[in-house]
């Protein structure tokens, strides 16, 4: 018998927030799915989304295996609301949504923010391939973090008060 049979599963939300969400923080969201950690579910937003995904970054996530199900500009106050869930971590991607993003998410999430600079003259799929492989490490840690998490059943990135 698994010792872990009858344990109530711990479920993680993860949001990634960029600038616009046709990007950058659509990728993270993507990479983090395509490590399939049981109980975390990854979403994406944005501080001022944009009207539709870039669609150099969904071909290139389609053409990586990772998928692009789901993926979609949204604005980071529709998972502001208690009623949608609470996060457990927020992960602002690039100085501009770290500065942007207010910290007003119910419950208590741990925030990280992610130096990332994308640059403009690498806006097409050489761009994109680049931000995955930019991004790619980041979000393997994360998984790492959060499998480890789960596995043992300790509290998610401890706050900096911990050892108060």
């Amino acid at each position: 018998m698994n010792v872990f049979q009858n344990r109530e599963e711990k479920k993680i939300n993860v949001l990634f927030v960029c600038a616009d969400n046709a990007r950058h923080s659509l990728i993270a969201e993507a990479l983090l799915r395509s490590h399939r950690v049981p109980g975390v579910r990854a979403f994406s937003a944005g501080i001022d989304p944009a009207d539709r995904a870039d669609s150099f970054a969904l071909s290139a996530l389609t053409l990586a295996g990772l998928g692009n199900e789901g993926l979609w500009p949204k604005h980071w106050d529709g998972f502001a609301n208690p009623k949608i869930g609470m996060f457990d971590v927020v992960v602002m991607i690039g100085d501009d949504a770290a500065k942007a993003l207010p910290r007003t998410f119910p419950g208590a999430p741990e925030y990280i923010v992610w130096k990332f600079q994308g640059t403009e003259e690498a806006r097409f799929h050489r761009g994109v391939w680049r931000d995955i492989q930019v991004l790619k490490p980041h979000v393997e840690a994360l998984a790492e973090d959060l499998r480890g998490t789960l596995r043992y059943g300790e509290v998610p990135f401890p706050t900096a008060n911990a050892a108060e």
